[in-house]
């Protein structure tokens, strides 16, 4: 079975309890409480070890018992607000991860959640007293559900009596009884005040660290809920669900991006076919084909294999041998103009145009474009003359850039 342990800290004392049960609402299995020193850093850290060393008191505690320790609640006042952290610090590094703080208000809530049934009353008014303040919680449990009020003092015992006197005079809401929680020295004068100031029963109730402790323990119960199997369950669940849905994510993104690099590729071979193939009208233009880079003199133009592999795949015939003009004036033939000197032709300076060309290479022993040629005499007819063949005597004008002879 499992229990939970609550504690509650101040600037001079801590206490705890050993609850019997996943709420908390069982039997008090063990409990403690002592008196620690206050002020100043070693205070603190001296407050914390005690703390800590109790916190392991109750573990084994609760091993004696055969129990598990499901819960830790913490609650502390604001005097020990520095004890607290150094505590919770302290409880994280030794290894306990099950572990809840909860604010002063809270565990009063539930501490006279769990009071007023057993005083008999509807309506009580459950009032903690710590220092030099008081918590005053309402509780009114007419309903189904347990309704509560928190109000909270400056002032000491003197400011209780003064409120709860006005609670009885002016308010339309009165309990039945009067609960008050504090230490021994403040409720034996209290209690007297008490009787002669209010019309209902006042139960006095010494140990208030041991009952911040219940508190602490009531609450630290019913914030750890969502360690049911239930709740574990349904998180399951959307897992699985979370896990099928990204499963379909994935194979639709897939499906997406194999689609959009389909159309990436046909994009590319329509963007790149008009340039590797250029169809332009007939007549005396320049059909110039095109490098993706200016070859320089020191390297071999590297972009005109990838001009050529598509072409490649469908090797043309060999040429025909080139048929003689029925007309003995030639027409206007066609010139491809190309970065490479024609073969047996010597180098020449180019002569500057309009639109400054770049600088041709050295001429090559061979043509560095076979089949480059062999698809120009595909298309348009033309063929240019081996390197060992003589040159015809109606061959194509000279180029434009070379000097006259």
């Amino acid at each position: 079975m499992d229990t939970v342990l609550g504690l509650s800290l101040t600037s001079t004392s801590v206490g705890w309890v050993l609850a019997e049960g996943p709420d908390a609402d069982g039997i008090i299995l063990d409990h403690d409480d002592f008196g620690v020193r206050a002020g100043g850093a070693a205070g603190a850290i001296d407050t914390s070890d005690q703390a800590t060393a109790a916190v392991l008191d109750a573990q084994a505690a609760a091993a004696r018992h055969a129990r598990r320790l499901r819960a830790i609640g913490v609650t502390w006042s604001d005097e020990a607000a520095a004890e607290a952290a150094i505590f919770l610090e302290s409880l994280t590094e030794t290894g306990f991860d099950n572990v809840v703080p909860i604010r002063l208000e809270q565990a009063c809530d539930m501490l006279a959640r769990g009071i007023a049934p057993v005083v008999g009353y509807d309506k009580a008014a459950v009032c903690v007293l710590e220092g030099d303040s008081a918590i005053v919680v309402m509780v009114d449990t007419c309903d189904d559900e347990p309704q509560t009020a928190i109000k909270q003092l400056p002032g000491g015992p003197d400011r209780l009596v003064q409120w709860l006197t006005t609670l009885f005079d002016r308010s339309s809401w009165q309990p039945g009884g009067i609960v008050v929680v504090g230490a021994d020295a403040d409720l034996d004068a209290l209690s007297w005040r008490l009787g002669q100031a209010v019309p209902v029963p006042v139960v006095i109730h010494s140990g208030a660290q041991l009952a911040l402790a219940r508190g602490a323990a009531l609450a630290s119960a019913h914030s750890t809920e969502f360690t049911d199997s239930k709740f574990f369950d349904a998180v399951n669940r959307k897992r699985g669900e979370r896990s099928s849905s990204r499963q379909h994510s994935y194979a639709g993104a897939l499906t997406l991006l194999i689609a959009g690099a389909v159309a990436f590729v046909a994009s590319v071979s329509f963007a790149l076919g008009p340039q590797l193939i250029p169809n332009r009208a007939h007549g005396p233009v320049r059909q110039v084909v095109h490098s993706a880079a200016k070859p320089t003199a020191a390297q071999a133009p590297a972009p005109a294999p990838a001009v050529v592999e598509i072409p490649a795949a469908q090797p043309a015939p060999e040429p025909a041998p080139p048929q003689q003009p029925e007309a003995p004036a030639p027409a206007q033939p066609h010139t491809v103009v190309s970065d490479e000197p024609a073969p047996g032709l010597p180098a020449a300076e180019p002569v500057p145009p309009p639109a400054p060309p770049p600088p041709a290479p050295p001429p090559a022993d061979s043509n560095p474009h076979p089949l480059l040629a062999k698809l120009l005499e595909r298309l348009h007819g033309h063929q240019d003359p081996a390197p060992d063949q003589p040159v015809p005597a109606q061959g194509p004008p000279p180029n434009p850039g070379a000097p006259p002879p």
